[in-house]
């Protein structure tokens, strides 16, 4: 996978994606009773040895 978040800027920086809270998403949805730190569907370890959390829109498939 390749993430394109707030992390990595205008860079493209390949790692793994590692867990997946899609479930958690659904079932909390909007109702954290805050508007800070939501909650991100993956869980990806950088090549760079950072976690990272994105949804989907930050991600794509690395070329082959």
């Amino acid at each position: 996978m390749i993430v394109r978040a707030g992390v990595a800027e205008t860079r493209s920086i390949p790692g793994k994606i590692v867990e997946d809270y899609g479930s958690t998403q659904q079932v909390v949805g909007a109702d954290l009773g805050r508007d800070w730190a939501p909650i991100r569907r993956w869980a990806v370890a950088l090549d760079d040895g950072r976690l990272v959390f994105v949804d989907d829109d930050d991600l794509e498939v690395a070329p082959a």
